[in-house]
């Protein structure tokens, strides 16, 4: 009897077990696209226990919605080997084991952004070495190993931005030999070591803004083949140096104070140095090709247009919000290359346009929120005939030394006119221009 009740007891547990199994499935829509919603798998216990299926062909691309899981169940990979993408974004997600990828062979882009994920285990994607996109963005990562992404020679994106991260081994990316993209703005990475990269030769574009780097030596992305884009904005870089062959630098909200050209004949066409500790255009190095050249909110207090010349094919030059006070011109023939020019929120106190008199081709001149009380601009139409947009507001003109500009604007083809709701208190609206 005592026997017969050990076997009616286990069959019960086996019943009950079986029956808290569940079975999720779906349609297959456009795409090959599977989509599982409202999926709830609280415990490692559930994870086991579940299964997942598709009504017709196996999909190739898998999406969770409205999901609740502590991890991905390994069944989906097991069940479903023809999945080639998989968005399991915004579902809760907090551990990855080891196991999770061992059937995923197929897989090529997996997207994990908005889940709770802590860590990125050594030999994370055993299984899965066709990845070729990772998204972890905005988990809570604060450790990724350093054999994490080993074997997967064929990824080409990789995600990390917006988590917890402060540390990277410097042979993280030893084998990921195919990255043209890595994004890791928005941690608290102080530290990247001088050849981080240096496996990555087939990288294009990078992103580690929003960070405390304090160094980040960029000689190890000098190569004979061009780099399109590095983002290095908001950390604490007091100097930076450029690599002949990166097309575009962002740099912003930095401490630098000293930049440097490295190589000969540089590729790059666009500077981005604002919110630094620039004192003058001449601590920025000749850049042939550059177009745009941003160094506002430095610490410039005067400017010669001659010192920009050095940048044959230079367009637009930002330098609002320095301390500019002086602007001279000695440059002796025509330059018209520079169409776009900006010196907002600077010291200037009076300014004669006589002073762009060799770039006539100038198309925006921006010169609000400065100190002017007076402007001279004679022969506007005849000395700049493709000026279009001419910012004044944000000034403190005197109405009385204004009248010959207000006579020479009004048929000009130029736009410059204030409205009533920027002038400040006390002044009036004289022709199109705030004064008082």
């Amino acid at each position: 009897m005592a026997k017969l009740r050990g076997l009616i007891w286990i069959l019960v547990t086996y019943l009950i077990g079986t029956s808290s199994a569940r079975d999720y499935q779906c349609s297959l829509q456009e795409n090959q696209l599977c989509i599982f919603r409202s999926v709830q798998l609280s415990s490692a216990d559930q994870l086991n226990q579940v299964t997942f299926s598709s009504a017709g062909s196996s999909p190739r691309n898998v999406k969770f919605e409205s999901s609740s899981m502590v991890s991905i169940p390994t069944a989906v990979f097991k069940k479903l080997s023809s999945v080639e993408t998989f968005d399991g974004g915004n579902s809760g997600i907090k551990n990855l084991m080891s196991s999770t990828f061992m059937d995923a062979s197929k897989l090529r882009e997996l997207n994990l952004t908005n889940n709770k994920i802590s860590l990125l285990r050594n030999d994370l994607f055993v299984g899965a070495t066709k990845l070729n996109v990772l998204d972890f963005s905005q988990n809570s990562i604060s450790e990724v190993q350093e054999n994490a992404f080993n074997g997967l020679k064929q990824l080409k994106v990789l995600k990390l931005n917006n988590n917890q991260i402060a540390n990277l081994s410097p042979n993280v990316f030893s084998q990921n030999t195919a990255l043209e993209e890595v994004d890791l703005h928005g941690n608290s990475l102080s530290k990247l070591d001088d050849a981080q990269f240096a496996a990555c030769s087939d990288l294009v574009s990078l992103n580690v803004s929003h960070n405390a780097l304090q160094k980040f030596d960029l000689r190890q992305f000098l190569r004979d083949w061009s780099v399109d884009s590095i983002d290095v904005s908001f950390n604490r870089l007091k100097a930076v140096s450029i690599p002949k062959n990166l097309r575009k630098l962002v740099a912003s909200n930095n401490q630098i104070q000293m930049v440097e050209s490295l190589g000969k004949d540089p590729s790059l066409i666009f500077l981005r140095l604002s919110h630094n500790k620039l004192t003058s255009v001449d601590q920025v190095p000749s850049f042939n090709k550059l177009i745009t050249l941003d160094l506002s909110y430095n610490a410039i207090e005067s400017f010669d247009f001659s010192s920009v010349t050095k940048y044959r094919n230079l367009i637009l030059l930002k330098l609002d919000g320095n301390r500019i006070s002086t602007i001279t011109n000695s440059l002796t023939s025509d330059w018209t290359y520079l169409k776009y020019v900006h010196l907002s929120h600077n010291q200037l106190t009076r300014l004669d346009m006589d002073v762009l008199r060799t770039l006539p081709r100038i198309i925006t001149l921006n010169l609000s929120y400065n100190k002017m009380t007076e402007f001279s601009a004679k022969k506007l139409s005849d000395k700049f005939p493709v000026l279009v947009r001419l910012m004044l507001e944000g000034n403190d003109f005197r109405c009385d030394k204004i009248g010959e500009l207000v006579k020479e604007l009004k048929y000009a083809p130029t736009e410059y006119k204030s409205t009533a709701e920027q002038c400040k208190e006390g002044e009036r609206l004289l022709g199109g221009i705030c004064c008082k």
